[in-house]
């Protein structure tokens, strides 16, 4: 985009010096803290456009002027909006320049600012391009036709109206009308024309009625199938750890009732050749029987320690096995078919009904 300057930097400087001290003698409405807040924000805005920081130095002067008028304060407006590429907003600041009545009275610097808006207004007049937005296919009263996400008024749909150079979305939305959004790419000094066409608001719904549930019960059902898969590995999971510790119960059940087995019948093997009849305390297989006694004792509690916990072990990890699978199919349940675990001390197992 052409941007032509509004006026060279000095004569800016000269335009806010003179906004500066002038606002006193033409603000007899304002009070001293009024004027003195006007000119404070004069002074931060035209630093801010030095430091070409244009949207900054737009809304600054915006300030200053909604305190005090002064052409100046419009000037410097109108060449920040140009800058920041709002052509149609510059022109119309500088024609308002242009346009003021000044008092016979007015200072210099009033008198320049008009002579420098009147000839950048006419130099971005070529710039601007023009846009004219129709909609078709309903009534356009019903819709809300926007430009660039702003309400346009009724009265310039259909029209054409001057328009910024660039990109701008125009959309039409009602409560049972819509257009699919356009964009309008316009040149500088270009004339273009869009056309919103309106469809039902719900015609892609209403052309798939019965299609239209299912994408979102698939949505639906994905993470809650997801959750009950995660849920069932996790129980399979556990299954096997709870399996496994019931093989290793189990075994350590058996090898230590092997032991008192053993144990037992080394005592009794001792004690009928060494004992009989009867064992005394002075008899030294007395104490070699009673060691062996013990052992065997020992190694039965060991035993049945080891039963239990398998037994507690292969129940729970048949159980989990079999809710790993998931609930029973209603058929199982009507017809009193399904599997149980059982556990008991020392052994554990499954019961059914087929």
């Amino acid at each position: 985009m052409t941007v032509h300057a509004a006026a060279p930097h000095h004569v800016l400087a000269a335009f806010i010096s003179a906004a500066l001290m002038l606002t006193v003698g033409f603000a007899g409405a304002q009070s001293d803290e009024q004027r003195a807040a006007a000119r404070s924000l004069a002074l931060e805005g035209a630093k801010a456009c030095e430091e070409a920081r244009w949207k900054e130095c737009a809304d600054l002067f915006q300030r200053a002027e909604s305190i005090v008028h002064a052409p100046p304060h419009l000037l410097y407006q109108a060449r920040a909006h140009e800058k920041l590429g709002h052509i149609v907003k510059a022109r119309e600041l500088y024609l308002k320049i242009a346009r003021e009545r000044l008092a016979d009275n007015a200072p210099e610097a009033f008198r320049k600012a008009q002579a420098v808006s009147s000839e950048s207004a006419q130099k971005l007049e070529p710039l601007i391009g023009y846009l004219t937005i129709k909609v078709e296919g309903g009534d356009p009263s019903s819709v809300t036709v926007t430009f660039d996400g702003e309400v346009l008024p009724a009265a310039l749909v259909g029209v054409s109206r001057p328009v910024d150079p660039g990109e701008h979305k125009i959309e039409a939305k009602g409560a049972t009308l819509a257009a699919s959004p356009q964009v309008a790419r316009i040149a500088e000094g270009a004339r273009e024309t869009i056309t919103l066409t309106l469809e039902p608001a719900a015609a892609t719904a209403a052309a798939a009625p019965e299609e239209a549930p299912a994408p979102q019960a698939s949505a639906t059902a994905a993470p809650a199938d997801s959750g009950a898969d995660n849920g069932k590995k996790t129980l399979r999971i556990a299954s096997f750890a709870a399996l496994g510790v019931g093989v290793v119960g189990a075994a350590v059940g058996t090898i230590f009732a092997l032991k008192s087995k053993s144990n037992r019948g080394d005592a009794d093997a001792l004690y009928a050749e060494q004992c009989t009849p009867q064992c005394f305390s002075d008899n030294p297989a007395a104490a070699e029987v009673a060691s062996l006694d013990d052992s065997a004792r020992s190694a039965k509690t060991l035993s049945i320690i080891g039963f239990a916990v398998g037994g507690v072990g292969i129940g729970a990890g048949v159980a989990l096995f079999f809710l790993s699978r998931g609930h029973e199919s209603p058929a199982a349940t009507s017809t009193g078919k399904g599997v149980s675990p059982w556990v008991g001390l020392g052994s554990a197992g499954v019961s059914g009904r087929f």
